[in-house]
């Protein structure tokens, strides 16, 4: 069974997601913060470089994960 975690951080995700790679081995294939998602327009300023989503591969497994508002 493969499993694929999806991780809320409160304005750290990136932060995680860059000790993850590092850690695991693994690489950041996709990333987005709000402020470049099409909802940009609707986000309040100071939440445009929270991450809208992230997404972790290493090896065969996946960890994917966001900025909870």
């Amino acid at each position: 069974m493969k499993l694929n975690p999806y991780l809320a951080f409160d304005g750290r995700c990136r932060e995680a997601f860059e000790f993850y790679e590092k850690a695991l081995g693994g690489k950041i294939a996709f990333i987005q913060t709000m402020g470049e998602s099409p909802m940009a327009a609707n986000t309040p300023p100071e939440a445009h470089d929270r991450v809208m989503h992230v997404t972790l591969q290493a090896g065969d497994q996946v960890l994917q994960g966001a900025d909870s508002p």
